[in-house]
């Protein structure tokens, strides 16, 4: 009976676990300022945006849940600049994803290759969204510095037109 408990126990453990890491996640509209190779720092304007308009779902694909964190506290976008990875593991890189399907646009291969979409970014003014995480292991938590974590791109037009072709789509086998 105690080997059952404690089956039962271990992944309702880890499931509060790492909820509680991705809780201390946040996320904001915001246009790139500049990014120092040097340092791996990218500085951020915060900008207003709406969800809704920026990750458009068709009509019946769910709910709506997002995968996105809740927004940042102003303490934590004081900062200002907030570290980049060029490299690592999926976890570990600064991924840049697309809207409407999540993919991960990086060539993982290419080290520079953030860098410069960051550039290309900066360079158009465009507006994103940026997922901030605490840094793993800070001695003072609520004091941990963030990182850039995903950058999510502007819905682009053949997305719209995708997701007008799939709304057409479930109108027809009505």
């Amino acid at each position: 009976m105690r080997a059952i408990t404690l089956l039962l126990l271990v992944p309702a453990t880890l499931l509060l676990v790492a909820s509680t890491a991705d809780a201390k996640s946040c996320s904001t509209f915001a246009k790139l300022q500049a990014f120092d190779a040097e340092t791996s720092m990218l500085t951020l304007k915060v900008t207003k945006g709406n969800s809704q308009q920026f990750f458009p779902k068709p009509e019946g694909s769910g709910t709506g849940n997002s995968k996105i964190p809740k927004k940042c506290k102003t303490r934590i976008l004081k900062k200002g600049s907030f570290e980049v990875r060029t490299t690592g593991g999926r976890l570990k890189l600064t991924q840049v994803r697309s809207n409407f399907n999540d993919n991960m646009l990086n060539n993982p291969e290419d080290p520079k290759w953030v860098g410069t979409e960051l550039n290309k970014l900066i360079a158009d003014k465009t507006k994103v969204v940026v997922v901030l995480r605490p840094i793993m292991g800070a001695k003072n938590k609520k004091k941990a510095p963030h990182w850039v974590s995903t950058i999510y791109m502007p819905i682009t037009q053949p997305e719209i037109d995708e997701i007008a072709r799939l709304d057409a789509q479930g109108e027809d086998l009505d």
